[in-house]
């Protein structure tokens, strides 16, 4: 466990605490009050675009959608079933409202992927995360 977490717990834990909840709050008003859309589509986006392909990317990049070819793992609504412990048949429900989002597309294998314009769509969600990371950098410092 990280020793300035443990020892800062105080000051930080009360800070992540109210930023994660506006940052939830955030997401739900985004999604229509439904999280479990949040979380799918977070999981489609980690395994199309992983971290290791977007970490030399700036926010302007991201925002223009100045993407690497996504070369991650495919992801289909079985594996986001696994990886979410949501039901297949309720995680196919919700693909299906997301695609009318306009924010995933079916491949015709059934791989998932996430549109461009969900960049855009979700731009209010992506400040409201980078505000959740900037309290909690503000926060963690000595």
């Amino acid at each position: 466990m990280d020793d300035h977490l443990t020892t800062h717990f105080g000051r930080i834990w009360p800070a992540h605490v109210e930023a994660l909840t506006e940052l939830l709050i955030q997401l739900r008003q985004q999604f229509d009050g439904d999280l479990d859309l949040m979380l799918i589509l977070g999981i489609i986006g980690t395994r199309v675009l992983p971290a290791r392909q977007a970490s030399a990317m700036t926010y302007g990049q991201f925002m223009a959608g100045n993407r690497p070819v996504p070369a991650g793992r495919p992801i289909n609504i079985q594996s986001v079933a696994e990886c979410s412990g949501i039901a297949r048949e309720t995680v196919r429900r919700k693909v299906s409202k997301l695609e009318r989002m306009g924010l995933v597309t079916r491949e015709a294998n059934g791989n998932l992927l996430v549109t461009p314009q969900a960049t855009g769509a979700l731009a209010p969600a992506t400040e409201a995360s980078l505000h959740y990371m900037a309290e909690m950098r503000k926060h963690y410092k000595d």
